[in-house]
């Protein structure tokens, strides 16, 4: 698999003004020069869909600074490697901004997961996750608490938790597989990423197949960022 390098900077050769993005390399529509509209905004990215030609989602999100997230540099890593799962998203690495944030696209999936049936199967396996990320945080987490430890570094424990718990439940190998890979990559950066599961970062695609959207944070630069006045 893959090795990822925290510090290793995507070239800032894009940029971004008055909603349109100017790429040094061509979009898949051959574009140099995208127009975008933003559709969301989290605690370390901004969403925005383009205006026409293929529909793609650019993330601009914070890089190379104190609350940094580098949960989509891990996904772009991992579509690259030969050992891509269906269950992530594709992420690629577009470049970076004179600011700390970096650029990457994605196609658009539907998201969030809902609860239908044209994705039964999916939902089904939301809820093994969810369930199962609850128990890891029951057996670890909440425990720590209570004896008033430091939780920051103990989102890796909680991810080993949570696969082992998801293959004793009967998941799909080939969800077992995309959650020991984003586990193992998210292990390069530190013990303080983890999984987090709902279905407002979970998404499928047109067949209903499951997409681990943004499923892995850090649980330190949220705290980071908390500290700076922004709440997740």
């Amino acid at each position: 698999m893959t090795k990822i390098r925290k510090n290793s900077g995507l070239q800032q050769d894009v940029r971004f003004a008055r909603g349109t993005l100017y790429l040094a390399e061509p979009d898949p529509d051959d574009r140099h020069t995208v127009p975008l509209e933003q559709i969301g905004k989290g605690l370390f990215s901004k969403a925005y869909l383009t205006k026409s030609g293929t529909p793609y989602v650019y993330l601009i999100t914070k890089e190379g600074a104190k609350g940094a997230d580098y949960a989509k540099r891990m996904l772009s890593d991992l579509t690259e490697d030969e050992e891509f799962s269906p269950y992530l998203p594709r992420v690629t690495a577009v470049g970076c901004l004179p600011t700390d944030e970096c650029v990457y696209r994605m196609p658009l999936y539907n998201a969030p997961l809902r609860k239908n049936k044209d994705a039964p199967l999916a939902w089904e396996q939301y809820l093994i996750l969810e369930s199962c990320l609850e128990e890891a945080k029951s057996k670890l987490f909440w425990p720590a608490v209570a004896r008033g430890t430091d939780t920051v570094y103990i989102g890796h424990a909680l991810m080993d938790a949570t696969v082992t718990c998801a293959e004793d439940k009967g998941a799909e190998p080939g969800l077992i597989r995309a959650l020991t890979l984003l586990k193992d990559t998210a292990g390069d950066y530190g013990a303080d990423y983890t999984f987090e599961f709902s279905p407002r970062n979970l998404a499928t695609t047109d067949n209903g197949h499951l997409i681990l959207l943004d499923t892995v944070y850090s649980i330190k630069s949220v705290r980071e960022r908390r500290l700076e006045g922004k709440g997740r």
